[in-house]
């Protein structure tokens, strides 16, 4: 039987690193789990690994998308089974989306695809009439989905409708149907790696803030807003490259950019580490850890 195994945490925990030299010592095949190295030209605010690491050693889905391109949970399990089907190698599951990993572990519901047209049709009317009227069709017809999603939450309102006005069956019943996990015959080895001291870890975020920066964040920012007219670029939307966004848009300050990026990132690592209580983890591993990989390798290889 092949071993899928997933090394999963917070952002900044050295879990790339960790993967790597794991993949030294036991044949397997990287993939990431990250919903913004998906993308080209964002490399320094997503902690891609270096160009020179990823040309020696395959990463399943980094470098994969133009930036105007979506990304659904849906587009993640439809490359991961072809990474899958492409290689005999055990999969090495690495990343901090933790909603790729939980639809990866689970299944994910039998939602029918984005239709553009009935989007469109749908936020057109949100423009006459506003969300909060469209977020009160949605109670009328699924008062369940709607019960569920907050009334800003544009986005998960407009894909309730969306499904609700596509399918005989509601959303918030086709959410209960689910699909087979891709790895359901794998035998699934799961590692989370978390930092040991809350202080010490803000910290270390900042300090990577600051390396980002140094190592021209703003610059590749900058960038990626020039192409397209950047408001649809997803990533721009992300922690850190909001913050500079922001920054470069003049709505605040050098200093606060630090401070907003280091403080949303650490929001971040929390809402992370909270969904590991989720999924049935093998071992729980801290970052300051000298044994990491025969932590892993004992475990797996018995």
């Amino acid at each position: 039987m092949r071993k899928a195994i997933s090394i999963l945490g917070p952002t900044h925990c050295g879990k790339s690193e960790l993967a790597i030299e794991v993949n030294k010592l036991f044949p397997s095949k990287i993939i990431s789990v990250d919903s913004v190295q998906v993308y080209k030209s964002a490399n320094i605010g997503s902690s891609k690994p270096e160009k020179e690491i990823l040309n020696k050693i395959h990463h399943g889905l980094i470098n994969i998308l133009e930036l105007e391109d979506d990304f659904s949970v849906n587009d993640f399990l439809k490359n991961v089974s072809e990474e899958l089907s492409e290689s005999s190698k055990n999969p090495l599951f690495v990343g901090g989306t933790m909603m790729y990993f939980y639809s990866l572990f689970n299944g994910i519901s039998k939602l029918p695809k984005k239709k553009v047209s009935l989007r469109k049709k749908i936020e057109s009317e949100a423009k006459k009439v506003g969300w909060g009227q469209i977020y009160s069709n949605l109670k009328e017809i699924d008062p369940q989905a709607a019960e569920s999603i907050k009334p800003s939450d544009s986005q998960r309102i407009l894909r309730a409708l969306e499904v609700n006005k596509q399918s005989d069956i509601s959303f918030s019943d086709l959410k209960k149907i689910k699909r087979k996990s891709i790895i359901e015959d794998y035998q699934k080895f799961t590692f989370a790696l978390v930092p040991r001291c809350k202080k010490k870890f803000k910290n270390k975020l900042k300090e990577r803030f600051m390396k980002m920066l140094d190592l021209g964040l703003v610059e590749e920012t900058n960038k990626i807003m020039s192409k397209g007219n950047g408001t649809t670029i997803k990533v721009l939307k992300t922690v850190g490259y909001k913050q500079v966004v922001d920054f470069l848009s003049k709505k605040i300050s050098y200093e606060e950019m630090i401070e907003l990026a280091t403080n949303a990132t650490y929001q971040l690592s929390k809402r992370q580490i909270t969904w590991l209580k989720k999924f049935k983890i093998d071992a729980t591993i801290y970052t300051d850890e000298d044994d990491k990989v025969m932590k892993i390798l004992s475990i797996i290889e018995n």
